[in-house]
Parts: structure tokens; sequence; C-alpha cells
């Protein structure tokens, strides 16, 4: 086993895990047949799976693959995650931070509108200039009002699409994109602003990746310098990832609570030796954050939700947004024949013993998100809001709607498809 990711099943969210493997079967038992590879697949589903004992018997015959057999064997009453990938693909995403696709993300407006969120620096998205509030009218000349998910999923998995985009100030025009290779943009947004309390520091955070590592002790190292000491982190499209990298993220923003747990990992009874703390640590960039508010929405998840809760128990937090996704477990994962597996392998808590956040994390704040404001723009929605609690007031209440609401020009008024998945399997709205 090697560090890896699990992949999240539910759609338009990422919800990623992935922590240092543990012992288990070995490959050489398994080969790589389709017979030999659904065995494997059982073997850890029935000893390291956390619902072990609620795995059902089944016949492995009657799965095609072993993917299928995967599902199969899952308690889907609460696993919406456990899945498998193959190895090049996860290790160039969670080792290396590049994937294959445009390089943007799509989120939906709060009149069902489908819009540009965010793009990867350097990507085609990017030297094409599409950017946040861009509204997605039409793909390959195919109005997006009349396509369902699966039809804009396929026609957005296309080599080459021609996007047609509504530009903030009404304008329209067309984008030819090309697949090709995006390197991941972990920190988007960074923001040193001026408070009646003092400074605060604004950073959003994408993906828990190994190269996004640098970007944040870079960011914090500022932060830093200029005596920050109330945060605002925007994890609101941030599905997870690297436990060692939120680790990291968690030790950036308290370091005052280095040596106390992050994250406990809790095994099941077959493999209690397995559990595990998560611990922050000192590290030189790091600030005493005296407050913190994290940004989400629904797409926020796993390791994200896991630096939230995390934290709660050494310092000041709170939340504004939209409730969590809602996925307080991690995985483990096992390299066999060129894929890896990742089941649901542990639960996660904090140091207080929390961490059934199944539903979602609710926020202090409800507040949607705001995508005709720039990430790190003092009068976007959610941060506003964020920035109003850090002050001391009582913001909840007074969220000027207006401020949120797209326009509809230019719009056809029948409903957009639902947000389809990214063409990167571990990445839904992600393109």
């Amino acid at each position: 086993m090697k560090p890896e990711a699990t992949r999240l099943g539910a759609i338009a969210v990422i919800a990623l895990t992935a922590v240092t493997g543990c012992g288990g079967p070995s490959e050489t038992h398994f080969d790589c047949s389709v017979q030999g590879r659904k065995a494997f697949v059982g073997s850890i589903m029935r000893d390291y799976y956390l619902w072990y004992d609620q795995v059902p018997e089944v016949d492995y015959a009657a799965s095609s693959t072993p993917e299928e057999l995967m599902r199969e064997l899952s308690f889907r009453e609460l696993d919406h995650w456990s899945g498998m990938q193959r190895q090049a693909e996860r290790s160039d995403f969670f080792d290396r931070g590049r994937f294959q696709g445009f390089g943007y993300t799509l989120g939906k407006d709060d009149t069902g509108g489908l819009r540009v969120s965010w793009v990867h620096e350097g990507s085609a998205a990017g030297r094409a200039g599409l950017d946040r509030g861009a509204l997605l009218l039409a793909v390959n000349g195919l109005p997006i009002a009349e396509l369902s998910q699966q039809e804009l999923g396929a026609e957005l998995g296309k080599d080459v699409v021609i996007h047609q985009i509504q530009e903030l100030d009404g304008s329209v025009r067309d984008v030819e994109l090309e697949q090709g290779d995006v390197e991941v943009t972990s920190v988007k947004a960074t923001a040193l602003l001026d408070r009646p309390g003092g400074l605060v520091g604004y950073l959003m955070f994408t993906t828990f990746v190994r190269p996004g590592e640098d970007e944040l002790r870079a960011a914090f190292k500022e932060f830093r310098a200029r005596g920050v000491e109330r945060l605002v982190i925007d994890l609101r499209y941030n599905g997870g990832g690297l436990l060692s990298t939120a680790a990291l993220l968690g030790s950036l923003i308290d370091t005052a609570a280095a040596g106390e747990p992050l994250i406990v990992e809790t095994y099941n009874q077959r493999h209690l030796e397995l559990n595990r703390q998560r611990l922050l640590y000192a590290t030189e960039e790091g600030v005493a954050a005296s407050h913190v508010v994290f940004l989400t929405t629904g797409r926020t998840a796993s390791a994200s939700e896991q630096v939230i809760n995390g934290l709660a128990p050494h310092t000041r937090v709170d939340v504004v947004g939209q409730t969590t996704l809602g996925k307080p477990v991690g995985s483990d994962s096992w390299d066999h024949c060129q894929y890896t597996i990742s089941p649901i392998t542990f639960h996660s808590l904090n140091a207080d013993g929390e961490g059934d956040y199944f539903s979602g994390i609710e926020p202090a704040c409800d507040v949607p998100d705001d995508l005709l404001h720039r990430l790190g723009d003092p009068d976007e929605a959610q941060l506003s809001v964020a920035l109003r609690l850090l002050d001391g007031e009582s913001a909840c209440g007074s969220i000027d709607k207006a401020q949120s609401s797209p326009s509809n020009r230019g719009r056809d008024a029948a409903a957009p498809p639902p947000l389809p998945r990214g063409r990167f399997p571990e990445l839904p709205g992600w393109y």
C-alpha cells in the first residue's frame, strides 16, 4: 500500500481522503484475471472495510467486473465512496497535481444556471480567458437547457468542445477548448483585508494534493509576516485529498495547538491496532489563529470537513455558506494489477470524540455561493458575512440576496440540467 485517495460517488461533489496504507494481502496471492481481481476485492472488503460486518453475501460470478463487485459489497446506507481507479491516474493527480481536462470547474447559481466557478492557471480554459461567473449557454451548438445531465457530460467529455458563454457584462462569445494536461492550482486566491479589528487573511484552497503544500506554506508565510491572527479559509469547492496535507493546513492555522490531535482515525474491531492520531505540529510559517471562519458548500467534503471538525476543540471555528457533504470517514488503499482499491477503512473523530456528521456540517450562517464576484472580493456574499462575523457583528440575518442573484440576461427560461460529472473520475464538476 502507498498513500492514495478514495473516490467519491456523489454527483457534483468530490470527497477524497488519503492516508498512509496499512498491511493486507499480498498482490502475488491473486492473479490479474477478472476472477483474481474480484477475489482480491472481496478479501479486503471482508477484513479491512470499516463496515466489514455489514458486507452482504453475494455471488462473485454474478458481478461482471471488480468495480461492480465492490459496489455490491459496500454498505450502501452510509458508504458512497469506496471504489477503485487506475494507479497511474491517481498518482498523477495526488502526487504530481496533474490531470487531463480543460481546466475549469462548474457550479450552479441560485437560478439554476451553470457557471464557471474557478479556473486552473495555465490550463486551456485559463489561456482562453475563462473566469469565475461565466455562464454556460451551449456546448457544440447544443443549448444547455435542452440537454440531460448525461448528454451534457458526454459533450463535455469530448476532446474538443466549443463553449458558448455569457460573461458577467452580458456579452456572449464562443470558446473552443481542447483537452490537455492541467496542473492543479491549489491556492486559488489570497488576500489581506483591513478590518476594524486588524488584518484578516483570506485563502481559497481547492484540493489537498502534495504540490499544494508549497503554495500553502507561501501564503501563510505572508500572513505570519503581517501579524494575521484572524482567518477566512475558503473550502467551498474542496472535496478533500491527502490527510497529510490536511494536517499541514490545520497546523498552519493553529500553531499554538502543536502536539494536539487534529484527526483521530478509528478502524474496525478486527484492526484496532491501526487506530492512530494525526497531530497538529509546529511550522515556521504557521499562525496562532484566534478565530477562523471556513466557507463551505455541499461540495466541501472529507479532508476539508476533517480540518473544520478537527480544529474546533482548539480554537474558535465558525462556518459560513452551505451544509457540507458529510463524509467523516476515510480510506486506505491497496494496489493490484494496475488498479488501486480504496475502501472506507476508518472513522474520523476530533480530540473531543466528535465526528458523526454524516448529514454534513451545518453553517452558522447559511449563505449561497456568489458567482458574480471574484474570489477574495470582500463584497462576495460568503466572504462578506464571514468578515462581519470576525468583526463581532450579528451578520447572519443581513445577507443581501441581490448581491448573489445572477442576471438572467440571454437565458432560456427552461432549467439547465443538473451539474454533470467531471471527466476525471475523482473530480465531479471539474473539466
